[in-house]
């Protein structure tokens, strides 16, 4: 199961980036607030579950405390190389490990490290899917950035730049 979710963190990673890039590209897209505010989100709960996954879960940074779109950017890809560290370390012996996930005190059933991994991923998509649809209104377009098109493009490698 570790491979399956690693490959979903490398698209992931690709999908992000894409989303970035075309955003900024966009005049606009970047300071309109409902972008802004699910970028942070999305980016937020990333972190936030890699942080319980090292067991030091803390409060996510509010969108303010980051200057310019930019800057929250340059966190998310310095979250990405701990993630692609984490993944190195090979948590694969602890995918059925049940975590204390602090946003949720009393689970009606034991959440687990596998399970959470899947979520971030899922979360992850939903949230870009909506920033599509926004950058749509905007009058933009956001290119295809769906799982099966990173694997039939031979799962290129994240392009921020």
């Amino acid at each position: 199961m570790l491979k399956a979710l690693t490959d979903l963190f490398g698209h992931q990673q690709w999908a992000d980036s894409i989303h970035w890039r075309t955003l900024a590209a966009h005049p606009g897209a970047l300071e309109d607030n409902a972008v802004r505010k699910r970028l942070h989100h999305l980016h937020s709960v990333q972190r936030g579950f890699l942080d319980v996954w090292r067991g030091n879960p803390r409060r996510p940074m509010p969108l303010e405390s980051f200057p310019t779109m930019e800057a929250l950017r340059q966190d998310v890809r310095a979250y990405y190389g701990e993630l692609d560290a984490f993944l190195a370390a090979g948590p694969g012996s602890r995918l059925d490990e049940v975590l204390r996930v602090p946003w949720f005190p009393d689970p009606k059933t034991p959440v687990r490290l596998s399970e959470t991994m899947l979520q971030v991923v899922m979360h992850s998509a939903h949230h870009r899917a909506q920033n599509a649809v926004r950058l749509r209104e905007l009058g933009g377009a956001m290119p295809p950035t769906d799982y099966i098109v990173w694997i039939v493009e031979a799962r290129p490698a994240p392009d921020w730049d």
